[in-house]
């Protein structure tokens, strides 16, 4: 079964009893995490979900859990993961799995995530055999294509099929090697990134054109913002105001530029040394313009607390640019000014004496 495959599952309230989620896309085991929470009742989720981390030994436990009905709600789902996707799983975990297998209950989704399992491993084995398999291996164009319009649906967005598939060919990122395993494909996180930067740039469209695509490749292409991005990374306030004043003479939309910043730094903490990849094969496109390439640089010029600052300062920047009276173009360049120079107070006096 195929990532899209199991999201409609989930949707329509056909969940099966038991699911091995196995691959290497990091991307898609978040996107298959998100789609079992979203697929419960917002007010049952917190007696009817749980997310545990596999202890060896412990597992009959948290089977027999799943086998109780749920206080509230029709259905419940277990979602156990696994550092070691398994490999440590004792005997007595693979005779509880073998027992719940037998007599799955009809109220209950135990679903098991694993990235590189040993399929050698008795545990592993089971699950292949017994437990509905989904392959979360990086979607080909066709299934790229369908998931875009699915998540475009669900902003309140529709697109063409077509133009959909046209959309997801730019971001096909080819093969890529991931230790043992061979993985070609649309690469989703880049997709989704730059098509959350169209809608941005087209707050309040309900439907994605012909003609937004030359945006897309714009933004994704011609670099400016990039270069913007890294003149902050690096922590080179000229620069980067020189290019800020390109981009909004072009008319180049404020929120977008502030989005763009905002998420250089959210990067910018993910990718801290010592942080977890999150990604696997797909960490960073091989874009030397893209936030993903740029981000690990500004680490040689802000600390950690400067950059949990950096995402204050620009959540205060997009709740000041949303009040009309105020110049959002003298409020970016405030930012700037209050990010890389490392001054919260001076700068915004300033700003706001301009602004009125």
């Amino acid at each position: 079964m195929r990532p899209t495959e199991f999201f409609s599952l989930l949707e329509t309230g056909k969940a099966g009893p038991v699911y091995f989620l196995r691959g290497p896309d990091r991307f898609l085991h978040e996107e298959c995490l998100m789609a079992v929470r979203a697929s419960l009742p917002a007010e049952t989720r917190e007696w009817c979900f749980a997310k545990t981390e596999f202890k060896p030994g412990e597992l009959h436990q948290l089977l027999d859990d799943a086998d109780q009905m749920p206080m509230l709600g029709e259905h419940s789902f277990l979602y156990v993961t696994d550092e070691d996707d398994f490999g440590h799983a004792a005997d007595e975990d693979t005779a509880a799995l073998e027992n719940f297998l037998k007599r799955p209950p009809a109220f209950a989704t135990v679903c098991f995530a694993a990235y590189e399992p040993d399929r050698r491993r008795r545990f592993v084995q089971l699950l292949e055999k017994k437990a509905q398999l989904v392959e979360l291996s990086p979607l080909a164009l066709r299934e790229a294509s369908a998931w875009l319009t699915n998540y475009l649906r669900k902003a309140g967005v529709q697109i063409q099929p077509e133009l959909a598939e046209r959309i997801a060919s730019r971001f096909d990122a080819g093969p890529q090697q991931s230790g043992r395993a061979k993985a070609a494909g649309v690469n989703l996180l880049w997709l989704r990134t730059e098509v959350e930067k169209l809608l941005v740039a087209r707050s309040g469209t309900k439907r994605i054109e012909e003609s937004d695509l030359d945006l897309i490749v714009t933004l994704r292409e011609e670099h400016e913002i990039g270069k913007l991005l890294g003149a902050i990374a690096e922590r080179r306030l000229s620069p980067a105001l020189a290019l800020l004043h390109d981009l909004l003479s072009s008319k180049e939309p404020e929120v977008l530029l502030l989005w763009s910043i905002g998420d250089l730094f959210r990067q910018a903490l993910k990718s801290a040394p010592g942080a977890p990849t999150r990604y696997g094969p797909w960490s960073r496109p091989s874009n030397p313009y893209s936030t993903y390439e740029i981000a690990p640089r500004s680490h040689r010029a802000y600390s950690r607390d400067d950059l949990a600052r950096a995402i204050r300062l620009v959540r205060e920047a997009d709740l000041a640019i949303k009040s009309s009276w105020k110049d959002s173009k003298v409020l970016l360049e405030c930012l700037l000014w209050q990010i890389m120079s490392g001054s919260a107070a001076a700068p915004a006096r300033g700003a706001q004496s301009r602004a009125v």
